[in-house]
């Protein structure tokens, strides 16, 4: 009685045998994972590493140059914080200095974090389609090339509608709700010097809330003129302003260090009306 499962082969059946030649030393090799010859191994022809320029060094990323601006402003804020005669004579008061160091020292760690991902990836790239129709799935995909093999590592895919919504007679509040997530990575490996690429589908939502809101037009514009005084304040100006609308974020973490990128998505759902989101 045959015992063979339908579609297996016997196991007496032999395997042919795998023939490769080494591209380093022209070397004929059969059943081998490594040449015979020199020792160069069979996965580095079939998945070559990608043709990388070396590792940038700190001080060559933007993001270094860009940290550093930011803190030499937090510094001139403490400066006027413990040296009050000094505020005195310029005028600004703690209101001013206070926010000022707190935003400009946040935004010199961020910049510093953004320069050791220049350093550790030489392609980070989130492809997100500009629009799709109610109903329909859309693809996302996330590929990064880092300079060396890294460990670690772990990325979540999600979508999100971020909305306004009115607190009491003329406030304005800025609200998130998850339409769906995905944990593509858990503590993986990204192999050195080649494209590791990550695609998620999601399904696109029906714009039923309100992505724009008039007072928080006006709050960021009110933001923007504080911001010629305090440049850090043009950030939550912008964020303000750019908060509403489906986003697709990217969070990717290697060890501790987290970085997050966001695109947006526009949602529509031709009718008897046109909806957009």
């Amino acid at each position: 009685m045959d015992t063979t499962a339908r579609g297996a082969s016997p196991a007496s059946a032999a395997q042919p045998a795998v023939r490769w030649e080494c591209a380093d030393c022209g070397h004929a090799n059969v059943d081998r994972v490594t040449c015979e010859a020199c020792g160069l191994a069979r996965h580095y022809l079939e998945d070559p590493a990608l043709d990388l320029p070396f590792r940038p060094r700190l001080q060559e990323t933007s993001g270094f140059w860009l940290g550093l601006s930011w803190s030499v402003a937090a510094l001139a804020g403490l400066v006027l914080l413990l040296m009050p005669d000094v505020r005195e004579r310029t005028g600004i008061g703690l209101g001013l200095i206070v926010p000022e160091v707190a935003l400009s020292g946040y935004a010199a760690v961020s910049s510093f974090l953004a320069a050791v991902w220049e350093r550790w990836f030489n392609q980070f790239d989130f492809v997100v389609p500009p629009h799709s129709a109610t109903g329909t799935p859309f693809e996302v995909n996330l590929t990064l090339v880092p300079y060396d093999t890294m460990t670690d590592v772990s990325i979540d895919l999600r979508l999100v509608d971020n909305f306004y919504t009115r607190s009491g007679d003329s406030g304005v509040e800025t609200k998130s709700r998850d339409l769906g997530s995905e944990r593509v990575l858990r503590s993986g490996r990204l192999r050195g010097r080649r494209a590791n690429v990550f695609s998620v589908e999601f399904l696109t939502p029906f714009p039923a809330t309100k992505h724009s809101d008039v007072m928080a037009d006006i709050m960021a514009d009110v933001l923007d003129v504080i911001g010629l005084v305090v440049p850090a304040v043009r950030w939550n100006a912008r964020n303000l302003r750019e908060h509403g609308g489906y986003y697709v974020e990217a969070t990717v973490r290697v060890g501790l260090i987290p970085r997050r990128l966001k695109k947006r998505v526009i949602a529509y759902h031709i009718g008897e009306q046109i909806y957009l989101g």
